[in-house]
Protein backbone atom coordinates (compact mmCIF):
# COMPACT_ATOMS: atom_id res chain seq x y z
CA UNK A 1 0.00 0.00 0.00
CA UNK A 2 1.56 3.29 -1.40
CA UNK A 3 1.32 6.15 1.09
CA UNK A 4 -0.88 8.57 -0.01
CA UNK A 5 1.26 11.25 2.14
CA UNK A 6 4.03 11.15 4.39
CA UNK A 7 4.89 14.15 7.00
CA UNK A 8 5.42 15.04 10.37
CA UNK A 9 3.28 16.49 13.19
CA UNK A 10 4.47 20.16 12.40
CA UNK A 11 4.01 19.78 8.24
CA UNK A 12 0.10 17.83 8.90
CA UNK A 13 -0.29 21.15 11.77
CA UNK A 14 0.53 23.56 9.02
CA UNK A 15 -1.09 21.77 6.03
CA UNK A 16 -4.31 21.82 8.15
CA UNK A 17 -4.18 25.23 9.44
CA UNK A 18 -3.58 26.82 5.70
CA UNK A 19 -6.54 24.73 4.34
CA UNK A 20 -8.62 26.92 6.67
CA UNK A 21 -8.60 24.75 10.26
CA UNK A 22 -5.99 26.82 12.79
CA UNK A 23 -7.95 25.59 15.48
CA UNK A 24 -7.32 21.88 14.46
CA UNK A 25 -3.94 22.30 12.78
CA UNK A 26 -3.16 24.04 16.68
CA UNK A 27 -4.43 21.18 18.22
CA UNK A 28 -2.37 18.68 16.29
CA UNK A 29 1.03 20.90 16.61
CA UNK A 30 0.20 20.77 20.44
CA UNK A 31 -0.18 17.03 20.84
CA UNK A 32 3.69 16.97 20.09
CA UNK A 33 5.09 19.90 21.42
CA UNK A 34 3.65 20.61 25.45
CA UNK A 35 2.95 24.20 25.36
CA UNK A 36 2.57 26.82 20.89
CA UNK A 37 3.09 30.21 21.95
CA UNK A 38 2.99 32.66 19.56
CA UNK A 39 6.37 33.13 19.01
CA UNK A 40 7.40 29.19 19.41
CA UNK A 41 4.50 28.42 16.21
CA UNK A 42 5.86 31.08 14.03
CA UNK A 43 9.35 29.50 14.19
CA UNK A 44 7.81 26.45 13.78
CA UNK A 45 6.45 27.29 10.69
CA UNK A 46 9.58 28.96 8.98
CA UNK A 47 11.30 25.65 9.32
CA UNK A 48 8.23 24.04 8.77
CA UNK A 49 7.76 25.60 5.61
CA UNK A 50 10.83 25.04 3.56
CA UNK A 51 10.43 21.66 4.53
CA UNK A 52 7.50 21.38 2.54
CA UNK A 53 9.18 23.41 -0.29
CA UNK A 54 12.05 20.43 -0.61
CA UNK A 55 8.60 17.72 -0.65
CA UNK A 56 7.22 20.19 -3.66
CA UNK A 57 4.07 20.32 -1.93
CA UNK A 58 4.25 24.38 -1.83
CA UNK A 59 2.61 25.93 -4.42
CA UNK A 60 4.48 29.23 -5.36
CA UNK A 61 1.92 30.23 -8.03
CA UNK A 62 -0.98 30.42 -5.33
CA UNK A 63 1.10 32.03 -3.00
CA UNK A 64 1.80 34.45 -5.60
CA UNK A 65 -2.20 34.84 -5.98
CA UNK A 66 -2.46 34.69 -2.56
CA UNK A 67 -4.14 31.50 -2.17
CA UNK A 68 -3.69 29.12 0.20
CA UNK A 69 -0.35 28.10 -1.09
CA UNK A 70 -0.72 24.48 -1.29
CA UNK A 71 -2.54 22.46 -4.20
CA UNK A 72 -6.32 22.14 -4.75
CA UNK A 73 -5.47 18.15 -4.26
CA UNK A 74 -4.02 18.64 -1.33
CA UNK A 75 -6.30 21.12 -0.10
CA UNK A 76 -9.64 18.58 -1.03
CA UNK A 77 -7.94 15.86 0.70
CA UNK A 78 -6.88 18.02 4.06
CA UNK A 79 -10.75 18.92 3.70
CA UNK A 80 -12.10 15.25 3.47
CA UNK A 81 -9.58 14.12 6.16
CA UNK A 82 -10.16 17.13 8.76
CA UNK A 83 -14.13 17.02 7.83
CA UNK A 84 -14.62 13.01 8.50
CA UNK A 85 -17.47 12.19 10.62
CA UNK A 86 -16.66 8.39 11.52
CA UNK A 87 -13.04 7.28 13.09
CA UNK A 88 -12.29 4.03 13.75
CA UNK A 89 -8.99 4.47 16.55
CA UNK A 90 -7.21 1.14 17.16
CA UNK A 91 -4.24 1.36 19.90
CA UNK A 92 -1.83 -0.63 19.78
CA UNK A 93 -0.17 -1.15 23.66
CA UNK A 94 2.64 -1.02 24.48
CA UNK A 95 3.64 0.06 20.73
CA UNK A 96 4.84 3.72 20.12
CA UNK A 97 1.95 4.24 17.32
CA UNK A 98 -1.90 4.48 16.82
CA UNK A 99 -3.86 3.65 13.78
CA UNK A 100 -7.32 5.74 13.07
CA UNK A 101 -8.92 5.42 10.29
CA UNK A 102 -11.35 7.97 8.32
CA UNK A 103 -14.38 6.77 6.79
CA UNK A 104 -14.23 9.59 3.38
CA UNK A 105 -17.81 7.68 1.93
CA UNK A 106 -19.13 5.00 1.37
CA UNK A 107 -16.57 2.58 0.06
CA UNK A 108 -13.86 4.72 0.91
CA UNK A 109 -11.59 5.11 4.48
CA UNK A 110 -8.75 7.09 4.90
CA UNK A 111 -5.78 4.98 6.98
CA UNK A 112 -4.12 7.60 9.24
CA UNK A 113 -0.94 5.70 11.02
CA UNK A 114 0.72 8.10 13.44
CA UNK A 115 4.46 6.66 14.94
CA UNK A 116 5.76 7.95 18.24
CA UNK A 117 3.68 11.83 17.45
CA UNK A 118 5.98 12.43 15.10
CA UNK A 119 5.46 10.48 11.59
CA UNK A 120 2.12 10.19 9.94
CA UNK A 121 0.91 7.91 7.34
CA UNK A 122 -2.12 8.53 5.08
CA UNK A 123 -3.42 5.71 2.97
CA UNK A 124 -6.61 4.94 1.05
CA UNK A 125 -8.40 1.76 1.33
CA UNK A 126 -11.69 0.77 0.50
CA UNK A 127 -14.30 -0.88 2.65
CA UNK A 128 -13.41 -4.81 1.66
CA UNK A 129 -9.84 -4.17 3.06
CA UNK A 130 -10.55 -2.38 5.99
CA UNK A 131 -10.46 -6.18 8.22
CA UNK A 132 -7.40 -6.96 6.75
CA UNK A 133 -6.10 -3.96 7.10
CA UNK A 134 -6.29 -3.46 11.35
CA UNK A 135 -5.36 -7.14 10.92
CA UNK A 136 -1.68 -6.41 9.86
CA UNK A 137 -1.70 -3.21 11.73
CA UNK A 138 -1.73 -5.67 14.60
CA UNK A 139 0.17 -8.17 12.96
CA UNK A 140 -0.33 -11.13 15.62
CA UNK A 141 2.31 -14.05 16.17
CA UNK A 142 2.84 -16.79 17.56
CA UNK A 143 -1.06 -17.87 18.93
CA UNK A 144 -1.95 -20.92 19.64
CA UNK A 145 -5.61 -21.44 20.67
CA UNK A 146 -6.78 -23.05 23.70
CA UNK A 147 -10.69 -24.09 23.09
CA UNK A 148 -13.12 -22.83 25.74
CA UNK A 149 -11.60 -20.58 28.44
CA UNK A 150 -13.67 -17.64 29.60
CA UNK A 151 -15.15 -16.39 32.94
CA UNK A 152 -17.37 -13.45 33.72
CA UNK A 153 -16.53 -10.39 35.70
CA UNK A 154 -18.72 -7.68 37.54
CA UNK A 155 -18.48 -4.23 36.37
CA UNK A 156 -16.59 -3.46 39.46
CA UNK A 157 -14.57 -5.90 39.52
CA UNK A 158 -13.38 -5.35 35.65
CA UNK A 159 -12.76 -1.81 36.58
CA UNK A 160 -10.20 -2.90 39.27
CA UNK A 161 -8.52 -4.62 36.79
CA UNK A 162 -7.43 -1.13 35.37
CA UNK A 163 -4.64 -0.97 38.05
CA UNK A 164 -2.18 -4.09 38.99
CA UNK A 165 -2.37 -2.43 42.50
CA UNK A 166 -6.07 -3.50 42.69
CA UNK A 167 -5.07 -7.19 41.74
CA UNK A 168 -4.67 -8.10 45.44
CA UNK A 169 -8.03 -6.55 46.30
CA UNK A 170 -9.90 -8.41 43.92
CA UNK A 171 -11.84 -11.21 45.03
CA UNK A 172 -13.48 -12.51 42.17
CA UNK A 173 -12.01 -15.97 42.87
CA UNK A 174 -15.01 -16.14 45.22
CA UNK A 175 -17.79 -16.99 42.92
CA UNK A 176 -15.24 -17.95 39.73
CA UNK A 177 -15.66 -21.88 38.96
CA UNK A 178 -12.41 -23.77 39.00
CA UNK A 179 -12.76 -24.01 35.30
CA UNK A 180 -13.15 -20.02 35.70
CA UNK A 181 -10.51 -19.44 37.68
CA UNK A 182 -8.28 -21.18 35.81
CA UNK A 183 -9.02 -18.64 32.59
CA UNK A 184 -8.88 -15.85 35.01
CA UNK A 185 -5.19 -16.53 36.06
CA UNK A 186 -4.31 -17.14 32.49
CA UNK A 187 -5.72 -13.84 31.69
CA UNK A 188 -3.95 -12.19 34.63
CA UNK A 189 -1.01 -13.68 33.35
CA UNK A 190 -1.23 -11.95 29.65
CA UNK A 191 -2.42 -8.93 31.05
CA UNK A 192 0.96 -8.66 32.91
CA UNK A 193 3.05 -9.36 29.82
CA UNK A 194 1.39 -6.52 27.79
CA UNK A 195 2.52 -3.96 30.83
CA UNK A 196 -1.01 -4.51 32.13
CA UNK A 197 -2.94 -2.93 29.14
CA UNK A 198 -5.76 -3.85 27.15
CA UNK A 199 -5.82 -3.17 23.09
CA UNK A 200 -9.29 -1.44 21.78
CA UNK A 201 -10.74 -0.53 18.50
CA UNK A 202 -13.09 2.46 19.41
CA UNK A 203 -15.78 3.88 17.06
CA UNK A 204 -16.29 7.54 16.92
CA UNK A 205 -18.59 9.62 15.47
CA UNK A 206 -17.31 13.50 14.88
CA UNK A 207 -20.53 15.32 13.74
CA UNK A 208 -19.02 18.81 13.86
CA UNK A 209 -15.71 20.49 14.06
CA UNK A 210 -17.16 22.27 17.48
CA UNK A 211 -18.52 19.41 18.97
CA UNK A 212 -16.17 16.57 20.65
CA UNK A 213 -15.71 12.89 19.26
CA UNK A 214 -18.91 10.69 20.30
CA UNK A 215 -17.75 7.31 21.21
CA UNK A 216 -20.21 4.80 19.70
CA UNK A 217 -18.69 2.03 20.13
CA UNK A 218 -15.27 -0.29 21.77
CA UNK A 219 -13.94 -3.44 21.53
CA UNK A 220 -11.10 -4.49 23.97
CA UNK A 221 -9.08 -7.12 23.65
CA UNK A 222 -5.87 -8.97 24.75
CA UNK A 223 -3.20 -10.96 22.60
CA UNK A 224 -1.71 -14.06 24.22
CA UNK A 225 -0.07 -16.82 23.30
CA UNK A 226 -3.38 -19.52 23.81
CA UNK A 227 -5.68 -17.31 21.71
CA UNK A 228 -7.10 -13.50 21.59
CA UNK A 229 -8.45 -12.65 24.67
CA UNK A 230 -11.84 -10.32 23.99
CA UNK A 231 -14.21 -8.69 26.03
CA UNK A 232 -17.82 -8.58 25.85
CA UNK A 233 -20.77 -6.44 27.61
CA UNK A 234 -23.98 -7.86 28.71
CA UNK A 235 -26.62 -6.05 30.31
CA UNK A 236 -28.77 -9.52 31.17
CA UNK A 237 -26.53 -10.62 33.96
CA UNK A 238 -24.98 -10.16 37.57
CA UNK A 239 -21.97 -10.71 35.72
CA UNK A 240 -21.97 -8.64 32.62
CA UNK A 241 -18.68 -8.46 31.58
CA UNK A 242 -17.68 -11.55 29.46
CA UNK A 243 -13.74 -12.48 29.08
CA UNK A 244 -13.59 -15.37 26.44
CA UNK A 245 -10.61 -17.12 24.16
CA UNK A 246 -11.18 -16.62 20.35
CA UNK A 247 -9.15 -17.56 17.89
CA UNK A 248 -6.98 -15.34 15.65
CA UNK A 249 -9.76 -16.61 12.85
CA UNK A 250 -12.69 -16.03 15.46
CA UNK A 251 -11.42 -12.33 16.16
CA UNK A 252 -10.39 -11.74 12.77
CA UNK A 253 -14.09 -12.29 12.05
CA UNK A 254 -15.49 -9.96 14.35
CA UNK A 255 -13.35 -7.25 12.64
CA UNK A 256 -15.46 -7.86 9.37
CA UNK A 257 -18.05 -5.95 11.31
CA UNK A 258 -15.87 -3.19 12.53
CA UNK A 259 -16.33 -0.45 9.72
CA UNK A 260 -19.97 -1.62 8.80
CA UNK A 261 -21.01 1.69 9.26
CA UNK A 262 -24.29 3.01 7.29
CA UNK A 263 -23.88 7.03 6.30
Amino acid sequence: MKPLLACTTEELALLVTFCGYPEVGKGIAESSMESVTPENWQSVMQATIHQLMLKQIWDYEREANNEAPISEEMETFIESYVESQWMIRCSHVPEQHILMIHKMDENTWLSHLIDRDIIHEFAYITSEELPSHIKEYYSFTNINFVDGMSFQLTEQDFDLLSDKSNLSKLEAYAYLSSEENEAFNEFINALGSKQWSLNNISLFNLPTLEADPMLTNIMFFLPSSKGIWVVEYSEDSERPVHIYLRSYEEWGAMLDEVGNIQL
